[in-house]
């Protein structure tokens, strides 16, 4: 293995709202870390998979001269990309296959090995970057994106992650919900960071909580919207959107609790958009902690999609040649 200090492992990831490249070295410190959002229309809820690939081709054209500076500082030992969705054999997208080609043909010019990974394992790599987690290798993990809420079982491999789903969202994803709110209220896609800068900024207390649907892990979400939609134009938009998030964050302890209890786990990490809400992340981290429960949450700059995951990944994969 070379040991220089100008080794790098890249990550790469094209999920379906972020171009992301990253770079660590293999001492795991961040060299690079590099993201583009992509553009949605306004009054829209979203993108299609045609259009996202179109704009992810572009991104990584107009990051060119930032990869240039990378071949021209250090020297790359190995590309690791997302190449699917879950790490599941059926688990397809087509975002996936732009950043996918691109490590490998990234790989072949730098003559280094391409790594293959997913999507949900880069979100869990990347939370546990800033964490320290007592037992690793067992531990849940909560993925919330704009497309996903599942509850994750997740057990260390030699390389990689065991993840079987055993909780979430029956319907919609938290992601979507607060969207969908929020285009209501006038908010531009994506909405999350709006929604929680309003609740963070409501002083008023919530007398009585909307109606939650949870069932041995498992949560009914799109009655939830019904419910806002019915009463959004009676109180102010900070009402609405701390009691949305109260709502999200009391479906997800009620989950948690159960399932914590059924597989005798005490730590949670959390990973995704999602994630970042800072309503979110002090409440739960409040009411868990009661039951003997440890959330872990990163920065924000973790949470919402990055390569970073994929690149330590792809660390893992090198150290181990």
């Amino acid at each position: 293995m070379r040991l220089n200090q100008n080794n790098i492992i890249i990550g790469i990831d094209t999920s379906c709202y972020t171009t992301s490249i990253a770079a660590i070295s293999l001492d795991k410190k961040v060299i690079f870390n590099k993201k583009i959002m992509l553009k949605v229309k306004d009054n829209t809820k979203g993108l299609r998979q045609s259009e996202a690939v179109f704009q992810h081709v572009n991104n990584l054209g107009e990051m060119s001269s930032d990869i240039r500076s990378i071949l021209n500082n250090y020297n790359v030992c190995g590309v690791c990309a997302s190449v699917k969705p879950r790490p599941l054999e059926e688990s397809y997208m087509p975002v996936f296959t732009v950043g996918s080609n691109f490590g490998k043909l990234f790989s072949s010019l730098n003559k280094c090995p391409f790594y293959e990974t997913s999507h949900q394992e880069n979100h869990i790599e990347a939370s546990l970057l800033t964490n320290k987690i007592k037992n690793e290798k067992q531990f849940l993990s909560v993925h919330m994106s704009g497309g996903t809420t599942e509850i994750l079982l997740v057990n260390k491999e030699s390389l990689g992650y065991k993840i079987d789903i055993v909780g979430g969202s029956n319907d919609i994803s938290f992601g979507q919900l607060i969207d969908r709110i929020g285009i209501n209220m006038g908010y531009k896609f994506p909405c999350g960071k709006y929604i929680d800068e309003k609740a963070l900024e409501c002083n008023e207390k919530i007398e009585i909580g909307l109606k939650t649907s949870v069932k041995e892990g498992y949560m009914n979400l799109s009655g939830i919207e019904n419910q806002v939609n019915k009463i959004i134009n009676n109180h102010s938009k900070e009402y609405i959107c701390k009691l949305l998030l109260d709502t999200i964050s009391r479906n997800l302890i009620k989950s948690l609790l159960y399932i914590s209890e059924k597989y005798n786990i005490e730590e949670v990490v959390f990973a995704g958009g999602v994630s970042a809400s800072k309503y979110i992340s002090m409440k739960l981290k409040r009411e868990l902690k009661k039951n003997n429960i440890i959330a872990y949450f990163t920065e924000q700059e973790y949470s919402t999609d990055n390569g970073l995951g994929c690149a330590v990944i792809g660390l893992k994969n090198f150290i181990s040649e």
